[in-house]
């Protein structure tokens, strides 16, 4: 079972003078938060994790944000369609890491089904003036639902 450190408001979390973790579908929510949020191309040693929500750069292109211009129907698709493609990402990820891992371990591995991305089930938008919000509808492996909601800002 693999965890990852909570964060809160993007500071570790620290209780009864120890740092927090989460796992399960809380570290899956996380995680994509984190995915998501992340401009592209800003770790040269990980240059494809993240999106281009907030701009970014792509073999040494740079890419404008989608965030805090005002947004159109044509814009409102270009993001759905790039919160799809970075959970698709991500969730190809996954499989690689699991695949790994179970020539590793014996045919196991420390994913758990909680947060192991099954299917994409929605991607809606919304949005006000500049800021738009995103709820994504997951099913993991464990065939839980989970929604996340992401609000994007200028800046993110």
């Amino acid at each position: 079972m693999s965890k990852s450190l909570q964060l809160v408001n993007g500071d570790l979390f620290i209780s009864n003078r120890s740092l927090q973790t989460i796992r399960g579908k809380d570290k899956l929510f996380q995680d994509l938060s984190l995915w998501l949020r992340e401009r592209i191309g800003t770790d040269p040693m990980t240059p494809t994790y993240g999106s281009t929500l907030d701009g970014g750069t792509i073999n040494d292109q740079d890419v404008p944000s989608f965030i805090g211009t005002t947004l159109n129907p044509f814009l409102i698709g270009q993001i759905q369609a790039e919160v799809y493609s970075s959970i698709i990402k991500y969730q190809k990820a996954q499989l690689e890491k699991m695949k790994s891992e179970a020539s590793i371990y014996q045919g196991k591995n420390t994913l758990d089904p909680d947060e192991v991305i099954n299917t994409i089930d929605s991607i809606k938008t919304s949005n006000v003036g500049t800021s738009v919000v995103v709820q994504v509808t997951l099913t993991t492996l464990s065939n839980q639902a989970l929604n996340l909601t992401l609000p994007l800002t200028n800046p993110i």
